[in-house]
C-alpha cells in the first residue's frame, strides 16, 4: 500500500489492541494519538517515509507488549516514557534517525529483545545494558562515544555492537575490542596498494572448493562474525519475534535436489530476519561481484511453503541494485540456482554488500523465514588491460577524436536539414527524469518476444518491459499501422495525448516513431485489464463490492475528464473491459484513449465490424458511424453491467442460443428485479442501494437513443451521491437535433463541443451494415423493443 500514511483513519481506532502495518510504502507522519491508545498490546509499523516524525511529549501505552517502529524515518530522541511501559518485552526502533542517548528509565524494563540498530544515537552506552546481556540486544550502526561495560565471551552472541561507536574512541584498545567493525579495519589493506585479491564465501556453509576457487566457511550463528583472516565480516539485525525460533534459523540447510556442477554451494544458505551486511577488505579498484541464490526454504509442497514468497532488496556500496528480489520467481521455481552479477568500485578499502527485508512477500508465522537469503558470494577483480593495450587505446582515442567531431557536425547538419530521423536518435522517457535508448527498450521486451506480451488489440500488441535492473517497469505498445501518411499525425496526436493527465487514465510516458516501428510507452498496470481480472481463465483475483464500485466510479471519472477536458475534448470510441486497466491498488485506468482517431477510416470501420458482435459499441456508431460522447456512455453502461454481474455481455446458453446481458438488464429493470443481476460470487455481501444505482445507470446509459443517455458528468454526480436521477439535466438542443438527423439517415458531424469530428458517408454505412451478422441485428432489434417498452412504462 502506498500514498499518505492513513493517520486520520487510524486515530479513530481508540479501542484497538493489535495493529500491524508492516512492509508498505506509506509517506507522512504517524498519528500522535496512537501513543495514547491504552488498549494497544501489539503495535508494529515499518517502512514509512516522511519528513521527520518525532515521538509525542507524552504517551499512555500502559498495556503495550510488543512495540516495533522500524524504518519509519523517526527523528529526535527516545522519550523517557518508553521506560515506564511496564508490560513491554519487545522493542524495535531500528533503521530510524534517532539521536541522543539511551534513556536510563529503560534499565527497569524486562525486555526479551531490544534493537536500536541503524540510528544516530550518541553518548555512552550505559552500564545497565551490560547487566541485561541475557537479552538479545542490537546497538549496531550508531554514533556512541564508548561502551561502559565489558561483555563476557559467552554472552557476546546476544549483543551486536558492530559499527556501534564513533571514530573518536578508535585509539582505546577496549573500545576496539568491543566494536568488531574497528577490529576488522585494523587488518584492512592500505589504500595506495595496487594489488587486488579475490574472495569467495560459502554463506551458511563449510569451507569447500568449487572449480579452482576455495569458498571460505561461514557457519556462525551469532549476530556478527569476523573471519579468522580478519579480511571479511558480517553483521545481521532483526529478531524472531516468536519464541519457537532461535539463532539456529540463521543457517538454512537443504542438501540435494540441485543438479548443477556447483550444487554444494546451494545446499546451505545464510538467512537474516531483517538486515544482513557483509564487509570485505579489498585494495582499491574495480571488482566483479557475483551473488549466488537458491530458494531452499519455501519449496515443500506438503507443507504448502512452496506457495510463499520471499522479496528483499540488495545494496552494494549503499546503492540499491535489486528491489523486491524474489529468488524463486527469478529462477522459475524453488531449488533452482540463480546468480546476479555486478561491478563495484572500492575506494576506502572496504566493499559492503547488504540485504534488507522491507516487509514484502508473504507473512509467515516465523517472520525470520521471510528475510534475505544468500547462498554464496564471489568477488574477483575486473581484469586489467595490458600496458600495450592501454597505449593502443590512447592512440586510437586521439586518432578518432577529430573524426568524431566532424561526424557530430555532419549529423547536426543532417538533423537541421531534416535528412535524419530526429525521433529515432533521442532517448525514450520511462518516468520523471528517467530515459532509456531504443536498444534498451528492445532488450527489456526481448525484442518484442511473445513471452513478454501482456495484451493485444486492434491497434497493436502490448509488451512488459523491466528496466533499470527491475526497478522500473513500463508497458510498450507496438502499433500495427504502417501507413506512412499517418506518422506525422501520430506525432502530433502524441503531444496532444500527453496533456491528458488524470488518476483514472493510464499515463502515456513517451512515443517512438521510426521507419520500422511505432511505439507508445505507458505506465505499467500490474493487475492488467478488467477482462483479464474478471474473465481471464488464469485469474485468481476476487473482487468485493467496494472494489467493484470504486472501479465503476474510476471509469466514470476518467471518461468525464476526456469529455470535459478544458482544452482537448475527446471521445474514446472503444470502451470495453480489455481497455480498462487496474493498477496495484485496483484503481481503474482507461487505456488507449484517443488512439482510435489515429487510424484511417477503412481501418476504423474494420474495427467496428469486428467489435459489433460483442455489443460494446453504440448502435448509432455501428450502423451510421456517428460519434458523440454518448458513444462512450453506451459502452460504459455495458462495462459496468459486466463488472456488477461478473458476466460478459454476450454468453451462450446450453442450447447454444446467444444470451445478451443487456437483454437481461432491460427485463430486470422492467420487472423491478435489478438486484438479481448482482454477481452471485459476492455471496449477498454488497450495498443493495449502490447496486441498484449502478444497474439503473447501466440501463439508462445503454438507451437506444443517444439523447436519453446521461452525460458522464451526471453519472459521476449520481455515483458520489451529489445528484439523483430526477436531477439529471434534460437533453440539450444539439443532442435532440443529432437524434432527429440520425432518425432520418442524414450525415452530420459530431458536436465539436463534446467530441471529435467524424463524418460518415452513405456508401460507408452500406458497407458496414453488410458486414454485421444477422444475429447481432436481431439482438439490436430486441434491445430496441425492450428499450421502447421501458421508456413507455417510465
Amino acid at each position: 500500500m502506498s500514498g499518505r500514511f492513513p493517520a486520520d483513519f487510524i486515530r479513530k481506532w481508540t479501542q484497538i489492541y493489535f495493529l500491524s502495518i508492516v512492509g508498505n510504502n506509506f509517506e507522512g507522519n504517524l498519528p500522535a494519538e496512537i501513543f495514547n491508545f491504552s488498549s494497544l498490546q501489539y503495535l508494529m509499523i515499518s517502512d514509512v517515509a516522511n519528513s521527520g516524525f518525532q515521538f509525542p511529549r507524552s504517551a499512555n501505552l500502559s498495556n503495550i507488549n510488543i512495540l516495533i517502529l522500524r524504518n519509519c524515518s523517526i527523528t529526535g530522541e527516545i522519550p523517557e516514557y518508553i521506560g515506564q511501559m511496564s508490560n513491554l518485552t519487545y522493542l524495535d526502533l531500528s533503521f530510524n534517525y534517532l539521536t541522543g542517548r539511551i534513556p536510563e528509565s529503560m534499565s527497569g524494563l524486562n525486555l526479551t529483545h531490544l534493537s536500536l540498530a541503524k540510528n544516530k544515537l550518541n553518548d555512552t552506552i550505559p552500564a545497565w545494558v551490560g547487566g541485561a546481556v541475557k537479552t538479545r540486544l542490537d546497538l549496531s550502526y550508531n554514533n556512541f562515544s564508548k561502551v561502559s561495560f565489558v561483555v563476557p565471551d559467552d554472552k557476546r552472541d546476544h549483543l551486536n555492537l558492530f559499527a556501534c561507536c564513533s571514530s573518536s574512541s578508535s585509539t582505546d584498545p577496549d573500545q576496539l575490542f568491543l566494536d568488531p567493525m574497528k577490529r576488522m579495519h585494523m587488518h584492512c589493506p592500505g589504500r595506495k596498494s595496487k594489488y587486488r585479491s579475490s574472495l569467495f564465501i560459502n554463506c551458511g556453509g563449510e569451507g569447500l572448493t568449487v572449480g579452482d576457487n576455495y569458498y571460505e566457511a561461514d557457519e556462525s550463528t551469532s549476530l556478527y562474525y569476523i573471519s579468522p583472516s580478519k579480511t571479511w565480516a558480517y553483521s545481521l539485525s532483526g529478531d524472531f519475534l516468536f519464541s519457537q525460533s532461535n539463532s539456529s534459523n540463521f543457517i538454512q540447510n537443504q542438501p540435494g535436489g540441485i543438479h548443477v556442477p556447483e550444487a554444494d554451494l546451494y545446499s546451505n544458505a545464510r538467512l537474516a530476519p531483517v538486515f544482513l551486511s557483509y564487509y570485505v577488505c579489498l585494495h582499491e579498484g574495480k571488482y566483479n561481484v557475483t551473488l549466488h541464490f537458491a530458494e531452499i526454504v519455501f519449496r515443500e509442497k506438503e507443507s504448502y511453503s512452496i506457495l510463499k514468497r520471499r522479496a528483499f532488496d540488495v545494496y552494494i556500496q549503499d546503492e540499491r541494485r535489486l528491489m523486491n528480489f524474489d529468488i524463486a520467481k527469478e529462477a522459475k521455481g524453488p531449488g533452482e540456482p540463480q546468480t546476479r552479477h555486478f561491478e563495484a568500485d572500492v575506494n576506502d578499502s572496504v566493499l559492503e554488500i547488504s540485504f534488507y527485508w522491507a516487509g514484502k512477500g508473504c507473512a509467515d508465522d516465523q517472520l525470520t523465514l521471510n528475510g534475505p537469503l544468500i547462498s554464496a558470494i564471489s568477488i574477483t577483480p575486473v581484469p586489467q588491460h595490458s600496458a600495450l593495450r592501454r597505449k593502443l587505446k590512447k592512440a586510437l582515442i586521439i586518432t578518432l577524436t577529430s573524426s568524431v567531431v566532424v561526424l557530430l557536425l555532419l549529423l547536426a547538419f543532417m538533423w537541421k536539414m531534416g535528412w535524419l530521423g530526429k525521433r529515432e536518435l533521442r532517448e525514450i522517457q520511462i518516468g520523471q527524469d528517467k530515459h532509456v535508448t531504443l536498444q534498451e527498450l528492445k532488450a527489456a521486451t526481448q525484442k518484442f518476444s511473445s513471452k513478454m506480451e501482456i495484451g493485444r488489440g486492434h491497434f497493436g500488441r502490448v509488451y512488459k518491459a523491466e528496466l533499470e535492473g527491475g526497478q522500473t517497469t513500463v508497458a510498450v505498445k507496438r502499433l500495427s499501422t504502417h501507413s506512412k501518411e499517418k506518422v506525422e499525425e501520430l506525432l502530433n496526436e502524441f503531444y496532444a495525448l500527453k496533456s491528458f493527465r488524470h488518476e483514472n487514465l493510464v499515463q502515456l510516458l513517451d512515443a517512438y516513431f521510426g521507419e520500422e516501428m511505432h511505439l507508445l510507452i505507458y505506465e505499467y498496470m500490474p493487475n492488467l485489464s478488467i477482462a483479464d481480472a474478471f474473465f481471464g481463465s488464469k485469474s485468481r483475483l476476487k473482487f468485493n463490492w467496494e472494489t467493484r464500485f470504486n472501479i465503476c466510479l474510476g471509469i466514470a471519472r476518467g471518461l468525464e475528464h476526456l469529455h470535459e477536458h478544458p482544452r482537448l475534448k475527446m471521445v474514446h470510441r472503444d470502451i470495453k473491459a480489455e481497455n480498462i486497466l487496474l493498477d496495484g491498488a485496483f484503481n481503474a485506468k482507461i487505456s488507449d484513449f484517443g488512439i482510435a482517431s489515429l487510424y484511417t477510416e477503412e481501418e476504423q470501420l474494420m474495427i467496428i465490424k469486428v467489435e459489433a458482435p460483442n455489443g460494446h459499441m453504440a448502435p448509432e456508431y455501428v450502423v451510421q458511424g456517428f460519434v458523440t460522447s454518448k458513444v462512450d456512455v453506451y459502452s460504459f453502461g455495458v462495462v459496468i453491467l459486466e463488472i456488477v454481474s461478473g458476466k460478459k455481455n454476450v454468453g451462450y446458453k446450453v442450447n447454444h442460443e446467444s444470451e445478451y446481458l443487456l437483454d437481461m438488464a432491460y427485463v430486470a429493470y422492467k420487472n423491478g428485479s435489478l438486484v438479481d443481476l448482482v454477481d452471485k460470487n459476492l455471496s449477498g455481501i454488497y450495498d443493495a442501494k449502490q447496486a441498484i444505482t449502478i444497474l439503473t445507470l447501466a440501463v439508462k446509459c445503454t438507451n437506444i437513443s443517444p439523447t436519453l443517455r446521461p452525460r458522464m458528468a451526471d453519472v459521476v454526480s449520481i455515483l458520489v451521491g451529489e445528484k439523483t436521477f430526477e436531477q439529471i439535466n434534460p437533453p440539450t438542443v444539439d443532442d435532440h437535433q443529432l437524434n432527429v438527423a440520425m432518425a432520418h439517415g442524414e450525415c452530420t458531424k459530431a458536436d465539436s463541443s463534446t467530441s471529435t469530428d467524424v463524418t460518415s458517408t452513405a456508401s460507408t454505412s452500406t458497407k458496414l451494415i453488410k458486414g454485421i451478422d444477422e444475429t447481432q441485428n436481431s439482438s439490436a432489434e430486441t434491445n430496441l423493443e425492450i428499450s421502447e417498452e421501458s421508456r413507455i412504462s417510465h
